[in-house]
């Protein structure tokens, strides 16, 4: 098993990423504020994951990042393919805590690590929505398949 498999089989989502050359900054390396676009692309293909079994519907609630946090390890360059791993830690009453970390297949290591939080927000009332039973349901059968 390579490096990439293994750091796949430890996330039930992992987004794929091609280090665009726009992202470098002056330094040469990837600009600090794309690593949270990379967990955006994660935290999006989660979710979708989950809207897809029909538990979360996102019509009526929405998933709103309230809070991240982001730990750089090691610089990236152009060219390069990252992958993206994501997955829940916590389910809350309003919402979940997720887990990121972004591996690079140039340099067959973990460079990057991140945490959010998520509020699902009633777009009706504008308020904090609960956590339905379904969906905290569907998020352990999901963090199951890792």
């Amino acid at each position: 098993m390579t490096d990439r498999d293994s750091f796949c089989n430890n996330f039930p989502i992992t987004a794929e990423i091609n280090v665009q050359w726009g992202e470098m900054d002056a330094f040469g390396h990837v600009n600090n504020v794309i690593y949270l676009r990379y967990f955006e692309t994660a935290r999006i293909a989660y979710l979708r994951h989950v809207a897809a079994t029909g538990v979360l519907d996102m019509t009526r609630v929405l998933p709103v990042l309230s809070e991240t946090q982001c730990r750089y390890l090691r610089p990236v360059r152009f060219p390069d393919t990252l992958l993206v791993g994501c997955t829940v830690t916590e389910v809350h009453e309003h919402g979940i805590t997720q887990d990121y970390e972004i591996f690079s297949t140039e340099q067959g290591k973990v460079v990057s690590t991140g945490i959010a939080k998520i509020v699902l927000l009633d777009k009706q009332s504008q308020r904090k929505a609960l956590v339905a039973p379904e969906l905290h349901e569907q998020i352990k059968l999901i963090e199951a398949m890792e």
